[in-house]
């Protein structure tokens, strides 16, 4: 009698087929983070009933958009002109990183990627604050008055999106100033426009990259180079 199998050693195996490059296996589909978004219309009430405090969500009429992780290069850029601006600060004015919300409306929530409002008040009792020690302040998670100035840096997934609609948010809300800040991809240099509302509209007040100092006014002076940004420290 022929027998028709043997042991399990002797049977023939699958070759291994490894996955496609950039398939999406279940391993990989379980280390990605995820957020989870209700359906539109959307309100900030109910964001925040979600507690999902990610930094990258925002609200544009009622509709969910959920921007990109920050690429290293628009982090640099960040972090520099988060220095040069706290140097310049006058007292009053306090400058916030990224995470900040600007609510536009009830159902408009924008997150800058700095932002330059009044100082946040100091935490605790009166009575407990020491008149000899700088005060400890609880700096707010969002605002609802316009701050002094926005700052939005800009990469390839971004550009549009801060050039159009988040610049007319931010001219109807009447937000004084907005800083459009664009990194060259390469790392080479950077080019910035201001532009400071005038009468109900925003009015490009200055534009300047590379080595060409930029002299700006509003909402307090201050003078710096582009190419500093992100220029590898000495």
């Amino acid at each position: 009698m022929t027998p028709t199998s043997g042991p399990p050693e002797a049977r023939k195996k699958k070759p291994f087929a490894p996955a496609a490059a950039g398939a999406v296996t279940q391993a990989s589909r379980r280390r990605l983070p995820t957020v989870a978004l209700p359906a539109p219309p959307v309100t900030v009430a109910a964001l925040d009933a979600l507690d999902a405090d990610d930094g990258r969500v925002e609200l544009l009429d009622g509709l969910c958009v959920l921007r990109p992780w920050p690429t290293p290069l628009r982090t640099r850029v960040t972090q520099r002109l988060t220095e040069l601006l706290t140097v310049a600060t006058p007292s009053g004015a306090h400058v916030y990183p990224h995470g900040l919300g600007v609510e536009i409306s009830a159902r408009t929530l924008l997150i800058p990627d700095l932002v330059v409002g009044p100082a946040p008040t100091p935490s605790g009792p009166a009575d407990e604050i020491d008149p000899g020690a700088a005060p400890a302040r609880a700096a707010p998670s969002r605002i609802t008055e316009p701050p002094f100035l926005v700052i939005e840096i800009a990469d390839e997934h971004t550009r549009r999106y801060n050039r159009t609609l988040k610049l007319d948010l931010y001219r109807d809300r009447g937000i004084p100033s907005c800083w459009l800040v664009d990194p060259d991809p390469a790392g080479r240099t950077v080019t910035i426009e201001i532009h400071d509302l005038v009468d109900g509209g925003y009015v490009r007040a200055g534009r300047s990259s590379g080595d060409t100092p930029l002299d700006v006014t509003r909402p307090f002076p201050i003078t710096f180079i582009p190419t500093d940004l992100v220029d590898p420290g000495d």
